[in-house]
This record gives C-alpha cells, structure tokens and sequence, in this order.
C-alpha cells in the first residue's frame, strides 16, 4: 500500500523550486533534495539502503564506492541505474510506477 505521507513529501521535494526540464531531457530524481527532507546523511543512506538490497538477496558495493556513486547520483552528473532506482525508490517510500518508468518530459510538469 502506498504510503500517503511520503508520497507527498515526495511530490513536495520534486516541485520545489522546480524548472520545467526541457522534454528532450531523461528525468532525473533529486536524490539530494529527497535524502536531505528526512535529515539523513549519506552514511544513513547506505545503511538504510543496504537493508533494502539485502532483503532481496543483494550486496551493495563497499563504501567508499557506494559513496562516489551516490555522489554522483545527486549531483544529476550520472543518472541511477534502473536497479538502483527502485532501490533507492522503495527507500524513500516512491510509488513502484514513479521509478518504473524515468523517461518523463516537461508535459508532466
């Protein structure tokens, strides 16, 4: 079920101080924005998210690569790989259709 609060908190980190991307651009999740609304640090994001990973079977890179990718993520420089999405989706408590599909344009604005 999903979780109205953070579907809100959500839908409230993605359209502050939003700018319409232009639709030839892939939609990129504030990862940064979204991390920061809950206090957490980066830290508190792998440890978080590898509890996710590890209810499915899965290993999250040590640290220190986990840490430059996640960097990455929230600068925007590189964009998330699907399976890091919908990892990073079922943390922050996104809807399963919202990190399906990252091929949003500026309509959706």
């Amino acid at each position: 079920m999903l979780d109205r609060t953070a579907l809100l908190d959500a839908l409230s980190v993605l359209t502050t101080n939003a700018t319409p991307v232009p639709a030839t651009r892939h939609f990129t999740w504030p990862w940064k924005k979204l991390r920061q609304s809950r206090g957490w640090s980066q830290v508190e994001v792998f440890r978080r998210l590898s509890k996710v990973a590890a209810d499915e079977g899965v290993r999250l890179p040590e640290w220190p690569t986990f840490k430059r990718n996640l960097c990455r993520w929230e600068s925007g420089s590189v964009k998330a790989s699907p399976f890091y999405e919908e990892l990073l989706g079922r943390l922050f408590g996104l809807p399963g259709w919202a990190v399906v599909e990252a091929d949003y344009t500026a309509e959706l604005w």
